[in-house]
């Protein structure tokens, strides 16, 4: 069973993901903030992120460069969803990251277990 991190300060939205990827067989860890998100990856070794660019106190684009920055997680794919403005997005060079994929909110969470399966090729 392939370990996924959800990464999302909306409790709402962790628990609607981390029941759908359970329901479809991913073993799913939670965390409510990017610098939470940063010590589970390190300890756990995911399969997969899953993370929030807004996210107050460490916003998901520095988590991400953070999670970048470590031997031990630096290749763990990294798939971000956000409800900004696709041209905000792309001016904080989002594109320019190696990210696996870009999911906008609202999404249908379906389409983001698709992503993900495609993603660690399950």
């Amino acid at each position: 069973m392939d370990r996924i991190l959800i990464v999302d300060d909306n409790e709402a939205i962790r628990t609607l993901l981390q029941a759908r990827f359970q329901v479809n067989e991913f073993e799913c860890l939670v965390a409510k903030s990017g610098k939470e998100a940063v010590e589970i990856a390190k300890m756990k070794h995911p399969a997969l992120i899953i993370l929030d660019l807004m996210m107050p106190e460490m916003d998901g684009l520095e988590t991400y460069k953070v999670l970048k920055a470590f031997h031990s997680t630096k290749n763990i794919p990294i798939i971000v969803y956000t409800a900004q403005d696709p041209e905000i997005v792309a001016r904080k060079g989002l594109d320019a990251l190696d990210i696996v994929d870009f999911v906008l909110k609202p999404f249908d969470s379906k389409t983001l277990v698709m992503a993900v399966k495609k993603a660690i090729k399950k």
